[in-house]
């Protein structure tokens, strides 16, 4: 047989084309590529605070909240921090701690109230431009709650760095990327 005989198939036609459905699921691809490129939506980033290398993201909304609780280092109580994502602004609303002392509010400008066990401070409502937490060594046990689910800061950064949150718009295609291709 010849090069050109097996190059057809039964219905004369040659073999080294690609079915039209091909085309259309390649443009399909690339089209929705292209719109996860260009679509942006706000995230929430944690960077290192000094190197601003990228450590972990999560997509958030208007009217989102998230909560940072740790171990406070020096009265070695729990310590938790409330905040609420409002027009792209991390906004802190409370903050709930067992003990007081050093590092620790004694007095406080904003709504204060006793709870079973510690101590509640809320209605703050200070925008936070900075939001840097460093992740601790030992025992603070650094976590952000989100949505239900825990974070555990050391599963995204290495102790002692200096982690920035801020709220960025972000590609959908690079958060997919980063986020789901990339677990720690």
């Amino acid at each position: 047989m010849t090069r050109k005989a097996l190059a057809r198939n039964k219905n004369g036609k040659g073999t080294g084309a690609l079915p039209k459905n091909v085309y259309v699921i390649i443009f399909i691809i690339v089209l929705v590529s292209v719109f996860l490129c260009l679509f942006k939506t706000p995230a929430l980033v944690a960077k290192d605070f000094f190197t601003d290398e990228y450590l972990k993201s999560w997509l958030i909304k208007d009217g989102d909240k998230f909560t940072i609780a740790y171990t406070h280092s020096v009265e070695l109580c729990p310590v938790t921090e409330s905040y609420l994502i409002k027009d792209n602004k991390i906004i802190l609303t409370e903050t709930y701690f067992e003990s007081y002392g050093a590092g620790l509010p004694a007095t406080t400008p904003y709504t204060f109230e006793f709870k079973d066990k510690g101590f509640l401070i809320y209605n703050i409502n200070e925008v936070i431009d900075n939001l840097i937490y460093r992740t601790g060594a030992v025992r603070a046990n650094h976590e952000l709650i989100y949505k239900g689910k825990s974070y555990k800061f050391l599963s995204f950064s290495k102790p002692r760095t200096g982690i920035v949150f801020k709220i960025k718009k972000v590609s959908l295609l690079a958060y997919i990327v980063r986020e789901c291709f990339n677990e720690r």
